[in-house]
């Protein structure tokens, strides 16, 4: 019987071990996150193609009442809902003032300088989440001087941004994952006519 428990017990450590991969960056939160931000930074008419949210592992427990069962499959079924529903949950805390300083900067840098850049061509997202000049030829005469500068303090501050993401929510190792994330959505929401880039690299025109 000790043996039994013994076996149980080292089962049920390494399924904990397991669940908590799977868990430990809530991707989907992180998505409903970036759509929050670049929501308010390029505002709300731009769609994303791809509603669906990231994909996040699941599991299920096919036992109705447990009776019958042995200890270990009740002890697994008891634990795997629980995980289930932590995942579940909105884990990323976006409403800091380092955060909303961040915002702010990029929307007025949209609305003065970037909205414009992109509208014609000269600037585009990348496939990294940041903005670089694909085409300086085309920026309006007027701001062509400001486009190097523009992309600079741009780029900056997305960088500041998914860092302090990563931060705020106790977890700094998750900011390439919040990169990723944000990269995928700043493409997703592009307007029409504006320039990203593929998963090569290559320049295409939404």
């Amino acid at each position: 019987m000790r043996k039994l428990m013994l076996t149980v017990i080292t089962a049920v450590a390494l399924l904990a071990g397991c669940v908590t991969i799977n868990v430990y960056f809530p991707a989907a939160a992180a998505q409903q996150a970036a759509d929050k931000i670049i929501s308010n930074v390029i505002g709300p008419e731009a769609q994303p193609q791809n509603t669906q949210p990231v994909q996040q592992p699941s599991s299920s427990s096919s036992s109705s009442d447990g009776e019958g069962e042995p200890l270990a499959a009740r002890v697994l079924d008891a634990l795997i809902p629980a995980a289930s529903a932590a995942e579940s949950q909105p884990d990323i805390k976006i409403e800091t003032p380092q955060i909303q300083a961040i915002q702010s900067r990029m929307r007025e840098r949209f609305d003065g300088t970037l909205k414009a850049l992109l509208d014609s061509g000269a600037v585009g997202f990348t496939s990294d989440g940041l903005v670089a000049v694909q085409d300086a030829s085309k920026a309006p005469l007027a701001q062509r001087a400001q486009i190097n500068s523009a992309v600079a303090d741009e780029n900056r501050d997305r960088a500041a941004l998914y860092q302090q993401i990563a931060i705020a929510n106790g977890h700094p190792e998750w900011e390439k994952q919040i990169q990723q994330i944000f990269a995928k959505q700043w493409i997703d929401r592009a307007h029409a006519g504006w320039f990203v880039q593929n998963a090569a690299g290559t320049w295409v025109q939404k």
